[in-house]
């Protein structure tokens, strides 16, 4: 029997953006920082072929060794405005973000996080009570029929308390570009779901693929299930055409 995956540094992953690599050598930008990573090579592969400087790559750490493990599929441009928070005021409401209570109140604010996937800020959801709560991006312009890629990183903040919090990530679809939720132009797709988000560090990586039923255009939905006193941390999130 296999011994379980320890939780913490150990598993700790980042996505980032090769700025130089060599076959001797990479550079990976995550976030602010430029960082030295090692990379993986096919046990069949009879010569090195870096990537190419702008390649999407996954990382990982093993203690204090960071090693790239692959190219991200679907990394064209991220279309999600203000994806890691980095351009909000901590306290305020997200910038380029809606929200919308479905049910109970809940609050979405920017904060400062230590240890957020990217950047320095997140967005954090809290409730009081139980609640079911939307925080979702600008408008994305999108045809019927095409594919999108969409991710995000999410934690829990629970202050000690029950780690039951839901994450869900939903596509909703709108005729006009100032169109709000709940006028939308075809139901709601749900992406990803993931239950019971533990508490951060780290953070858990969800992550899916939608095909836009209409013509129009996309709001990135984050939805966070939360029961009383309990919070959920979103960064990172990103919309890119397969």
């Amino acid at each position: 029997m296999s011994s379980p995956i320890p939780e913490g540094a150990f598993t700790e992953s980042r996505i980032g953006t090769v700025v130089l690599a060599t076959p001797n050598t990479m550079f990976v930008r995550v976030g602010t920082t430029v960082m030295e990573v090692g990379f993986l090579l096919p046990f069949t592969a009879t010569a090195v072929s870096p990537p190419a400087a702008g390649t999407v790559v996954h990382l990982v750490r093993q203690d204090a060794s960071w090693v790239a493990t692959g190219r991200l599929v679907g990394t064209g441009s991220n279309a999600v405005l203000n994806p890691s928070f980095e351009e909000s005021q901590p306290g305020s409401q997200p910038v380029q973000w809606q929200v919308a209570d479905i049910s109970g109140a809940s609050t979405a604010i920017t904060t400062t996080v230590t240890d957020a996937p990217d950047g320095t800020q997140a967005a954090r959801v809290f409730s009081a009570q139980a609640s079911d709560h939307y925080l979702y991006s600008a408008p994305i312009a999108v045809n019927a029929g095409d594919i999108w890629s969409i991710a995000a990183f999410v934690g829990g903040d629970y202050n000690g308390g029950p780690q039951t919090a839901d994450a869900k990530i939903d596509a909703m679809w709108f005729a006009n570009m100032t169109d709000l939720y709940p006028t939308v132009s075809s139901a709601s797709i749900n992406v990803v779901t993931s239950n019971d988000v533990p508490q951060h560090p780290p953070y858990r990586v969800v992550s899916g693929t939608v095909t836009a039923p209409v013509s129009g255009f996309m709001r990135v939905a984050l939805r966070s299930t939360l029961g009383a006193g309990q919070a959920l941390v979103w960064d990172a999130v990103s919309a890119r055409r397969a």
